[in-house]
Parts: C-alpha cells; sequence; structure tokens
C-alpha cells in the first residue's frame, strides 16, 4: 500500500530565499500536505482561456500532488509604460490559494514604478488569501469606472474609483491586485480542483482530511461521496471528525455519505456507536442517516439492544423510529423493550407501548 507523506505546515509563513546575490521573495500560507518534501513534477496542459501555459504538480515522494504552480508572464503597464513580469502563482492541491514567487531578482511595481515594500507584499498575500473578496466578481473597469483600454495608466487608484475598492487593493497597484485575484480565483482554480478530484482514493482524501486548514477539511468531506470504497482509514477519520463535535462539519459529512456507502455495515456500526458520545443535534443526523440506509447491519441492532438501558428518552424514541423504518422486531428486542416498562418519562412510555402494541407484545402491568 502507497505510504503518503503526513506532514501539514504549522501555520502561516514568510520565507526568503536567497541564492547568491539574487533574492527569491516567497509569500506562502499553509498547505494541506508540505510543500517541503517535493520530490517531482509533472506537467500538466492548464486550457484557460486567458493563459495557454503548462501547470506542473509538485509530487511529494510517493507520487502524491503536493501543489500545484502557474508561471504568469505577463506585462505590468504605468502611463502607457509596461514592464514584463514573470511570478509564480501556487495553488494548494484542494485549488485554494498557497502563495506566489519572484525569481531571479523579479519584483512587483507600483504607480510611478515604485517597487513593492514588504508591507505590500504581506498585504497582497493577505488578499489573494480571501475567497470572498468582491474582486472575483467584477471587471477591473467595473471597479475603478475606466475603459478597458484605460488599463495602462490606472494601477494608481484615480478619484474615480469607488471607495469601498481601496480595502480591496494595494494601494498604487489596483489593476495588479485585480489581474492576481482573477487569475487565483479563476477557471484555473476550477482546473486545479478537477485535478485532484480525478485522483481522490482513500489515501489522498484522508490527508486531505488532515489539514490543519478547515477549508480543506470542507472540501473533502463536500467531496466524500467520490470514494467509491470507504476503508477502516477513511471510516476512522469520519468517525475523528463527528468526535469533534463540530456541528457544521459534522453536518456535511453525514449528509454527503451516500445510499451506497451507507450500505458500509462497518461505517454503521462506528457511527451508531457514537450514540451518547456526540451532541445531541449530531445524534439526531445519525438516526436520520442510518434510517435512509437500504438495511440495517444486525450488529447495530445487537448493539443497541445491549445498551436500552443506558439511552435516554430521546434517544430512546429516535431508536423506535430506527427500527420502524427497518422493520427490525424480535422477541428479544420486545423483551428488553417491555423491561423498560414503567418508564420515568410518560411520553418516552407511551412511544414504547405503541411499538409493542403494533408487534403484539404489551408486556404485563
Amino acid at each position: 500500500m502507497v505510504s503518503w507523506l503526513k506532514c501539514v505546515l504549522p501555520g502561516l509563513y514568510l520565507v526568503l530565499f536567497f541564492y547568491g546575490e539574487t533574492e527569491d521573495i516567497r509569500y506562502f500560507q499553509p498547505a494541506t500536505i508540505s510543500i517541503a518534501d517535493s520530490s517531482s513534477l509533472v506537467s500538466i496542459p492548464i486550457n484557460d482561456s486567458l493563459y495557454r501555459q503548462e501547470m506542473p504538480r509538485k509530487g511529494g515522494a510517493a507520487g502524491i500532488p503536493v501543489n500545484y504552480y502557474l508561471e504568469l508572464h505577463t506585462g505590468v503597464c504605468f502611463d502607457n509604460k509596461c514592464r514584463p513580469l514573470k511570478i509564480r502563482l501556487y495553488w494548494n492541491i484542494t485549488g485554494r490559494y498557497l502563495g506566489f514567487e519572484l525569481s531571479d531578482g523579479e519584483y512587483l511595481s507600483k504607480q510611478d514604478h515604485e517597487p513593492f515594500v514588504a508591507g505590500e507584499y504581506e498585504q497582497l498575500h493577505e488578499l489573494l488569501a480571501d475567497p470572498f473578496l468582491p474582486l472575483g466578481n467584477y471587471a477591473f473597469e467595473d471597479l475603478v469606472g475606466h475603459s478597458a483600454s484605460d488599463h495602462a495608466s490606472v494601477d494608481g487608484l484615480s478619484g474615480a474609483t469607488a471607495k469601498d475598492v481601496l480595502a480591496y487593493v494595494v494601494p498604487g497597484a489596483a489593476y495588479t491586485t485585480h489581474k492576481l485575484y482573477q487569475i487565483v480565483h479563476g477557471p484555473v482554480q476550477e482546473q486545479v480542483t478537477a485535478l485532484t478530484e480525478s485522483g481522490l482514493d482513500p489515501h489522498l482524501f484522508t490527508e486531505i482530511l488532515q489539514s490543519t486548514d478547515q477549508s480543506d477539511r470542507t472540501w473533502a468531506l463536500e467531496r466524500l461521496g467520490l470514494l467509491r470504497e470507504l476503508n477502516d482509514l477513511v471510516i476512522d477519520g469520519l468517525v475523528g471528525v463527528l468526535l469533534e463535535d463540530e456541528y457544521f462539519q459534522s453536518y456535511l459529512l453525514l449528509k454527503s455519505i451516500t445510499i451506497e456507502q451507507l450500505g458500509s455495515d462497518e461505517l454503521q456500526l462506528r457511527i451508531f456507536e457514537l450514540i451518547g458520545k456526540v451532541d445531541a443535534g449530531i445524534e439526531n443526523l445519525i438516526f436520520d442517516r442510518l434510517a435512509e440506509a437500504a438495511h440495517l447491519n444486525p450488529a447495530v441492532v445487537d448493539h443497541s439492544m445491549e445498551n436500552l438501558s443506558q439511552v435516554n428518552g430521546p434517544q430512546l424514541v429516535k431508536l423506535l423510529k430506527l427500527y420502524s423504518a427497518h422493520s427490525i422486531h424480535s422477541a428479544r428486542l420486545n423483551e428488553a423493550l417491555g423491561r423498560m416498562i414503567p418508564h420515568e418519562n410518560g411520553f418516552v412510555e407511551r412511544q414504547v407501548l405503541q411499538f409493542l402494541e403494533k408487534h403484539d407484545s404489551i408486556p404485563d402491568q
């Protein structure tokens, strides 16, 4: 079995690398899988409508994709004068913006050809890392009130610029900020996501699920249904998420499980064993999904009957509904339920009696 890379960068970091007298500028945020141990490059064509270039894929020692990057060659213009720019943009394997790199003395400029200072690179990095900025929804001329033909002279914000835009661009570098943001969060990002989806298997899924970044974990859970197999490694990871008692991720996980995946006896038993260990809202979701399964694992029924005395009233009511959904009834079950009468909760007692009456097994009072 392939052994996957398991290192995850601990936090946001900024690293400057020096090669001789040439300063390379690198700004990165945490990857799903560390970029430190990348060992190979695979050339993958990116057929973006604007940038038809090669997009290499960095792979770890075992061949798992580590990140994707695009070598962007473009021009940055001021006052109708342009200079070439070569910048490398990186995406995490989930399509999340990872960082950028300027090599061999390259640098970013503002209006009047002033180079970026460290704080402006940091600001740009933070802006590119935010997927919810309005920059991705508008053309540059819509933001600054200029026609497309004026792009060459408007990198510095003019008085016609909407004031709200100022918070979303590096001052003096509006066009550069907007252009990079459009590339980072545009069609190329979608292709990165598609590439990782095409290679998603239980091992890669588990690696992504272990990311310290919440959006990576969400990305994986949203694509749980792509897995044809839920092996022990995946199930362990899913149980770990549910035990964290974070409702949104638990909800997403349980809703993403397909009917076919619910057919796994191991999955059914493992998530049913969480009853009493997770929040009541998550418990309700577990009962609801098990009720939708094509069959209920006999081991789940046995486990539930062995622990009837430990469940509270609401859990017992949910359990009775689960039994009914799968037509679960037997003399042993009726006997176990009969021992719960009388019950301290009148509503629960009525629910138990109705279940037993349906199966002609009312206990002697």
